[in-house]
């Protein structure tokens, strides 16, 4: 008998926490309009890094960088 694996929690975003994601984006809006693409990894980190100091929500600067283009491509294609 084959043993299932072990069950993996689903990563899920809080209202709140996204809401912070948003305003933390629009906070340091001006970094990412003027600091070249392949360092904006370092400003998803920072984002990160005050997700969990203000909400203690652990994310990674990928997990954010994801949510935020998602949220994006969302509000630019409602009609």
């Amino acid at each position: 008998m084959a043993l299932a694996a072990p069950a993996v929690a689903l990563f899920e975003w809080i209202v709140d926490v996204t809401k912070e994601l948003i305003q933390l984006r629009h906070d340091n809006h001006d970094d990412f309009e003027f600091i070249p693409n392949n360092h904006h990894e370092m400003i998803w980190r920072t984002i990160t890094n005050q997700l969990f100091i203000n909400r203690g929500f652990v994310t990674s600067p990928s997990q954010c960088r994801k949510k935020w283009y998602s949220l994006k491509y969302k509000y630019e294609n409602l009609k």
